[in-house]
This record gives structure tokens, C-alpha cells and sequence, in this order.
């Protein structure tokens, strides 16, 4: 019994199993990528949008580690539009200062304001920076404050030679309402300053995004002073006897689409139900490794039905439904 509950605690405590452990997928390969072109033309930002469940913010947060690891130069600040939703425009300003680690939040609306942009403007200087880099999660809770605050730092850093860029990641349709609302107040310049570029952040659709996720948990290892690899560490039978997770991506969708057999290349599934499914997969598979023993492809219906992906895979086809109706 000792036994079994140590190993379940060294499950709970398994990377895989932790809700900050963050993946490079295909998609948010995709998403480096094309904001690397925006900076490299030098434009003033990108929105991207998608659904639910599809992995926004976590996409966001690697996507910052990987500009400050590939571009050094850059001053990257990471800023969470829901969480600002806050009474006065000095708790805003404060809220802000926190974010680009500014020590001092007392003052005036102006003094904060002020701070707020010299804050910005020297670590442009400090990093030898043509930019700032501005990763906004949450943009569907974005207001017109809010754009018009951002219109006010791009103009103050412009005056100092910095260029603001905006990379915004807000869920749809409700991002497509707040771009409705602005055009309907006639703030087209809003727009095109930082809403004029769009771009889909998609779900996961097709065999290689499974095979690279699985393929990591082939390869990396924890605990970090051993050699034992993610799957080896739920699976150590099997995989003395050769099982790899990176073999099974075919018999995983096949299990995908068995529940839907028309809509994964067209909408995809979501990660958060994926890595739901994949944990299944390797729990149940850890309790059931023994010598001879091999994982049947029912493992993974097991896993898909567990993780309802079929329920989520609906519900985003409901979802791409309304959006194609929304004026972009």
C-alpha cells in the first residue's frame, strides 16, 4: 500500500502532470513564426483568435520564452487584458507598472502614466531594443480604453524611436465583437493600427501534431539526474520491450475519429482535452504495465471517451458556426 501511494505521488508530481509544464506544439511553432515576420517587417502587431480550450495562454507564455531566448535584443512584456478589468484608470496604471516589474506605484493617474512609459522607453534602451514587445492574452476583454491607452504608449514611444508591437491573443466570436464594437464607434484607426492583422491560432488537426507531442514524451527525461524518459517512467516494461508513444499517433486518431469521424482535419480538438486523454492513456497504462503486456488500440477510445473530446470537438464546430456569421 506504501508502495502504491509513492508512486502515485511521484504521478502527481510527474511534469506531465503539472498544469505549468508547457510544450512546443506545431501550432505555437506556427505562431513564433509569423510573429517573427511581423517584426522582421517591422508591423505594428497581429491579433490572433480561437477557440476555447485550444491552449492561448500557454501558447502566449511560450511564445515569450521563445522570443527572449531566440531574439535576446527584445523587451517582451506579457499582460493579461481579463485580469486589468479594474475600477479606476490609477489601479490600471498599477496593474500595468507591475507587469514590467516597476517598483514604485504610488502617485498620481499622470505620475503613473508617465513612469509607465519612461519604464518602457529605458528598457528599450537598456536592451539596445527597436522595439517593445507587447503580449496581450485575454484581448477578447479588451475595452476602448484599452485600445486608446495603446494608442497613447505607441505615440510616446514612436516621439522616442521605440516601436510598440501588439501581439494580441483573444477568443472568438467574442474578439470579433469587440472589433464590431470599435467599427461601430467609428475608431477605424483603432483597427488598423492594431486589429487590422488576423490571424487563427488552430486547434491541433493532424497526425504530426500528435506525433511531436508524443515524440516529446519519448525523448525527455524526468527526474532531471536520471535517464528515464517520460514514457519510460509510466511505462518501464513495455518500453524495455520497445513501445514507444510516438507508434501510436495512427491508433490515437483512429480513436478520434471513431467518436468524430467528419470534423478533426476541418475544426481539430482541442489540447485541453487532448492532454486530458494522453493522461488517461499513461495512468491507466501504469497500472497495467507488466512483462508481455502491450496497450490494445481500445486503450486509446478509453482515453478519448474519458476525456469527452467528443463533446469538445462539437462544441468547437458550434462555435466556428457563430464566428463565420461575425463581421471581422
Amino acid at each position: 500500500m506504501k508502495l502504491t501511494a509513492f508512486a502515485d505521488l511521484l504521478t502527481i508530481d510527474h511534469p506531465a502532470f503539472n498544469r505549468n509544464t508547457v510544450l512546443l506544439t506545431e501550432p505555437i511553432k506556427e505562431l513564433y513564426q509569423i510573429v517573427r515576420h511581423i517584426l522582421l517587417v517591422r508591423e505594428s502587431g497581429c491579433c490572433f483568435t480561437a477557440q476555447s480550450g485550444v491552449g492561448k495562454t500557454r501558447a502566449l507564455v511560450l511564445l515569450e520564452h521563445l522570443l527572449r531566448d531566440r531574439m535576446p535584443e527584445l523587451v517582451v512584456i506579457r499582460h493579461n487584458s481579463w485580469n486589468q478589468q479594474v475600477s479606476s484608470i490609477r489601479a490600471f496604471f498599477k496593474h500595468f507598472l507591475t507587469a514590467v516589474g516597476h517598483p514604485e506605484l504610488r502617485g498620481e493617474t499622470f505620475d503613473l502614466r508617465h513612469r509607465l512609459v519612461r519604464r518602457l522607453i529605458d528598457l528599450a534602451r537598456v536592451y539596445q531594443s527597436p522595439f517593445v514587445v507587447l503580449l496581450i492574452d485575454e484581448a477578447n476583454a479588451m475595452r476602448l480604453e484599452d485600445f486608446l491607452f495603446l494608442k497613447d504608449i505607441y505615440n510616446e514611444l514612436d516621439r522616442e524611436g521605440v516601436q510598440l508591437v501588439t501581439i494580441m491573443m483573444g477568443q472568438d466570436p467574442d474578439f470579433s465583437d469587440v472589433i464590431g464594437h470599435l467599427r461601430e464607434m467609428g475608431k477605424s484607426d483603432l483597427i488598423s493600427r492594431f486589429a487590422r492583422r488576423r490571424q487563427s491560432f488552430r486547434a491541433f488537426s493532424y497526425k504530426e501534431d500528435v506525433a511531436s507531442i508524443f515524440a516529446q514524451y519519448d525523448s525527455s527525461v524526468w527526474p532531471a539526474e536520471t535517464s528515464q524518459t517520460w514514457t519510460q517512467f509510466f511505462m518501464p516494461t513495455a518500453w524495455d520491450a520497445g513501445f514507444r508513444l510516438e507508434n501510436e499517433t495512427t491508433r490515437f486518431f483512429d480513436a478520434v475519429k471513431k467518436c468524430s469521424p467528419h470534423s478533426v482535419h476541418k475544426v481539430g480538438f482541442p489540447a485541453r482535452q487532448f492532454f486530458t486523454a494522453l493522461r488517461r492513456y499513461l495512468t491507466v497504462q501504469h497500472h497495467r504495465d507488466a512483462p508481455g503486456v502491450f496497450p490494445s488500440s481500445e486503450a486509446w477510445d478509453d482515453a478519448v471517451d474519458f476525456a469527452l473530446l467528443a463533446d469538445s470537438i462539437a462544441e468547437m464546430k458550434g462555435e466556428a458556426k457563430r464566428a463565420q456569421g461575425r463581421p471581422r
